[in-house]
């Protein structure tokens, strides 16, 4: 299940939750926590912390998400694999209907798991700010630049920190009214360890990742999650891209909500 992320790391009686659940998803609309741990062999305890692990406020929360990931699967091509959408003996006509359910499933799933209401907050943050430093690397820094370009219209103007190597001495440099945005798909430790550390001491910071349950969850100010859908291995990273281009996209669209109204 999407709401289940294979990149955080479950206890082996979370694991036997989550089996349950996936088993027997038809029958989780009357359940209650208790029938639930019941049914599981599991505890009250452990449904809480599995809830709480997934960025549920708690077992309703968890519940509800869970229905609603249920009736959109209705929806979805499940066969899609994200991080091989297509093969190198597909005719051409397959690989275009592959690639387009690729976009398709993308577009339901972003939809259903971003958290409108922290786009809506990193775009008051930047609003707010005097100076905006973003940070990406490799296609992330791409697609970065594609966001910077386009508030550029709205007469907002962020510095793409990683330009020129120049991401240790900026971020040495921000001040309490500026933000430092990094964008990373599940990599950020390696690429901007030091530069969270660095810049939460001294500005706000938002953190964009598939990757939320590490130790720098706690030390920005704004984590926005996206789903994992790619693997390690992949032909390209498709998702990915598409994942943080809708992201920006919305913070776009309310930038330019502010800037208008």
């Amino acid at each position: 299940m999407q709401l289940f992320p294979k990149n955080i790391k479950y206890t082996n009686t979370e694991k036997d939750v989550i089996h349950y659940i996936e088993h027997h998803i038809n029958d989780i609309d009357n359940l209650t926590i208790t029938d639930l741990a019941k049914e599981s062999h599991t505890s009250n305890a452990t449904i809480i912390r599995l809830s709480h692990k997934v960025n549920c406020n708690g077992f309703k929360d968890l519940k509800v998400k869970i229905i609603k990931e249920r009736e959109n699967n209705h929806y979805l091509n499940n066969n899609v694999d994200f991080s091989f959408p297509f093969s190198p003996i597909d005719d051409p006509a397959t690989i275009k209907n592959s690639i387009a359910n690729l976009y398709l499933n993308s577009v339901i799933v972003l939809r259903d798991q971003i958290d409108t209401s922290k786009i809506m907050k990193a775009a008051e943050m930047i609003m707010d700010s005097n100076r905006v430093f973003m940070f990406g690397v490799g296609d992330t820094g791409i697609t970065v630049k594609s966001f910077i370009n386009k508030v550029n219209k709205l007469n907002i103007f962020p510095i793409f920190a990683n330009e020129n190597g120049e991401e240790d001495h900026i971020v040495r440099r921000v001040r309490p009214n500026d933000l430092a945005v990094f964008t990373s798909y599940e990599d950020y430790e390696r690429e901007f360890g030091y530069e969270i550390n660095e810049a939460q001491q001294h500005c706000q910071t938002i953190l964009i990742t598939s990757k939320p349950n590490t130790i720098y969850k706690d030390k920005v100010d704004l984590l926005i999650t996206i789903p994992s859908e790619e693997k390690e291995k992949k032909v390209a990273t498709f998702f990915s891209q598409f994942a943080f281009e809708y992201v920006f996209d919305l913070i776009f669209a309310f930038l330019y909500k502010n800037t208008i109204l």
